[in-house]
């Protein structure tokens, strides 16, 4: 038996946080979402958190563990954000404003669905990106301070779920440009956040397509 030795791998950081919404506010079971042309880029992530909705089930027989299954049914993706441009933030809460003007009241209310994407720089050049294909924001509490003679721009925290899609149940896109089956394709994070990926029917088409945009940094790698 071979003993191999790969190296070590480790995030260095994360870059741009990306935003695209669906065309109709909501997914369905009859087919994948469409989602706008526009993909929003905003160089203003501090800190991720994520954290999986794990359940087990387990079957004992014979004495013996024989069955463990795993289901992670969403994602809860915590953000600190440097600032946010506040017309991604009335989308997020479709704050239809008039007059610079919107209500909110305690009525039900649903918020839009949209695709958040994230990029992981790794410490030997490659890249890791993800798409999360249905967001949903979370109402979160809001913080303001006065300035002070020490200027400081405190982070903004902002609570989003990502959720399974309802066509295909996928909950996220992960994407590693230094995977050996990228070798021939050669896809790039930039190509991969051209658009929303949420499906295996897509990746045929995937490399070479869309429109450039501001989400890529340090070259194609």
């Amino acid at each position: 038996m071979a003993v191999k030795t790969p190296p070590i791998q480790y995030p260095v950081g994360i870059e741009d946080l990306a935003i695209c919404f669906m065309k109709d506010k909501q997914d369905t079971l009859s087919a994948l979402p469409e989602y706008e042309d526009d993909v929003y880029s905003q160089t203003n992530i501090t800190n991720l958190g994520i954290a999986g909705t794990n359940s087990t089930f387990e079957k004992w027989a014979s004495n013996q563990l024989i069955i463990s299954i795993s289901r992670n049914t969403k994602y809860t993706l915590t953000f600190d954000l440097a600032g946010i441009a506040q017309e991604i933030y009335d989308r997020m809460k479709d704050n239809a404003r008039t007059k610079g003007i919107v209500f909110n009241s305690s009525n039900p209310k649903e918020f839009p669905k949209f695709a958040i994407g994230v990029i992981f720089p790794m410490n030997d050049g490659t890249r890791k990106a993800r798409w999360y294909p249905r967001c949903q924001l979370a109402p979160a509490d809001e913080t303001y301070k006065t300035l002070t003679e020490e200027m400081d721009i405190p982070d903004q925290q902002h609570v989003i779920e990502a959720l399974p899609l309802l066509y295909n149940k996928n909950t996220v896109a992960d994407f590693y440009d230094g995977d050996p089956t990228n070798a021939a394709s050669a896809l790039t994070v930039s190509d991969f956040l051209k658009q929303v990926i949420c499906d295996e029917s897509q990746l045929a088409a995937l490399t070479g397509t869309g429109s450039p945009t501001n989400l890529e940094k340090g070259g194609d790698n």
